[in-house]
């Protein structure tokens, strides 16, 4: 079944990363939030059968694949890269001052 989706999916993606601005055109932001919603859509079918999705993944030809792969690479850095650093400013780890007398 991911055979016929990813392939139709990666119709959807956008090969340039250019986020959405806030000069974008209409159209331009239609595809920004129509790539993520479909980058969305294959982290969640990752997710829920990695082995038939790898397998998917092997069977396309090299230019769908390599789209696929890095429009989830950008996702997955972007989400992490703002999740980190979210983190790290509110996850601030309690310490003990011990002085010698």
């Amino acid at each position: 079944m991911l055979g016929v989706f990813l392939p139709t999916i990666s119709l959807l993606l956008s090969p340039s990363p250019s986020p959405p601005s806030s000069t974008a055109t209409t159209a331009q932001a239609t595809a920004a939030a129509v790539t993520t919603q479909t980058v969305a859509q294959l982290l969640a079918f990752a997710s829920t059968s990695p082995s038939a999705f790898k397998e998917a993944i092997a069977k396309l030809d090299e230019g769908t694949r390599e789209l696929l792969e890095l429009s989830i690479r950008r996702a997955v850095g972007a989400s992490g890269a703002s999740g980190g650093a979210a983190g790290s400013a509110g996850a601030v780890k309690p310490q003990i001052s011990l002085k010698a007398f």
